[in-house]
């Protein structure tokens, strides 16, 4: 199939993206997550306009959108030009570098999982760069991840994870797309992979087909083996915090 040209390719996105002029919410390759408002077209680019300190050239950004009579999709952006419009924001010119449609289940098999792991901001809008979380990983595929923190991260914050999963370290950047509470004053955070090696992707894939040939209720039940671990590690907290039980002689 030969490759779509970026005509094609705006046909495609004008078809799936809200009347213009519209807003959409994208997240940013560089870190974070924030509205663009699309005016109209100028050639075969889509005029915009959009937070001045977030935008640069070359910049890639992503829009998942849902259409009532198409479904859901992914349109990619690219950032060919932008010009200083006020203070805060920035009139941009971009083209629409691919647009897919998203499935409704996930990607790649996951698995559950309860095992501390580290977690680096490499962008976060409330922590500072470089700053290291303790963190439990409660989910894992190929694709994505799942981790409760004590800290509330947000859309679009990227973190360096590291964990040591069937006695091999794993090494990987993911962007947050979902912060829910979690018990005892902490959160779950919902991540995508962004980055990782082949050998850290094989060796998650090996998990996740090994505990799906098992037939493991965690494997059927993710999400309640999920919450099951974190209240485990909610407890052990809690029992480290209040220390051992004393009883007193009568």
């Amino acid at each position: 199939m030969s490759e779509q040209t970026r005509e094609e390719l705006l046909t495609l996105a004008l078809g799936v993206l809200p009347e213009l002029p519209g807003t959409v919410d994208v997240l940013s390759e560089d870190g974070g997550c924030y509205q663009i408002t699309i005016d109209g077209l100028e050639d075969d680019m889509l005029l915009a306009h959009a937070p001045r300190t977030a935008m640069r050239d070359d910049l890639h950004l992503l829009a998942r959108v849902y259409h009532p009579g198409r479904g859901r999709y992914e349109v990619e952006f690219e950032v060919v030009e932008h010009f200083f419009h006020s203070i805060p924001e920035a009139q941009v010119h971009m083209a629409v570098s691919g647009v897919r449609h998203r499935k409704a289940r996930r990607a790649s098999p996951r698995v559950a999982v309860s095992t501390p792991a580290s977690a680096r901001i490499k962008y976060c809008r409330s922590l500072p760069r470089d700053t290291e979380l303790d963190v439990r990983l409660v989910d894992i595929s190929a694709t994505g991840c799942a981790f409760v923190t004590q800290k509330e991260l947000a859309t679009g914050d990227l973190v360096r994870v590291q964990a040591v999963l069937s006695s091999r370290a794993i090494d990987l950047e993911a962007r947050v797309v979902r912060i829910d509470p979690a018990p005892y004053e902490r959160y779950r955070a919902g991540c995508e992979i962004t980055e990782i090696s082949d050998l850290s992707r094989k060796t998650i894939s090996a998990l996740a087909a090994q505990s799906a040939e098992s037939g493991s209720e965690d494997q059927r039940n993710p999400e309640e083996a999920a919450a099951r671990a974190e209240s485990r590690a909610a407890s052990t907290a809690l029992s480290a915090r209040l220390g051992p039980a004393v009883i007193e002689d009568e």
